[in-house]
């Protein structure tokens, strides 16, 4: 009787090393996410604002500055942190409309010696009266 090549054979499991590997690349990319989440959800908030603003129906009341202090009570509500007045430039392009741009870079440390940098950027064209 011939036997089957695969029946009775013994059937091999990841080792040791492999699950340490694969537990270790687990952990790495858990902590890159969870330092690296906040500082998305902060910009995702800000550009959210910003574009609120910019499609708000009501006009806007005191140019450059009535821009800056709607978007600073915004980030207030909205409990942004570490994002300040400096990092937005608001530069007049027309009679009424002014471009609003965001640039600003936050550092984070991710273990030992090493920490990530995410530089955001955006930018929205807002009307006034």
């Amino acid at each position: 009787m011939r036997k089957l090549s695969g029946f009775g054979s013994r059937q091999r499991g990841m080792g040791m090393l492999g699950i340490l590997l694969t537990v270790g690349l687990v952990a790495f990319f858990m902590t890159v996410l969870l330092k690296l989440g906040p500082l998305y959800l902060n910009f995702w908030t800000i550009r959210s604002i910003m574009t609120g603003v910019a499609e708000q129906s009501e006009t806007i009341q005191g140019g450059a500055r009535g821009i800056a202090d709607t978007i600073g009570k915004r980030m207030d509500v909205n409990s942004v942190a570490n994002i300040t007045s400096k990092d937005f430039d608001i530069k007049k392009l027309e009679q009424n409309t002014y471009q609003v741009t965001v640039n600003y870079e936050q550092r984070v440390h991710l273990f030992f010696n090493v920490d990530a940098v995410a530089m955001f950027t955006y930018q929205v064209d807002v009307k006034t009266q």
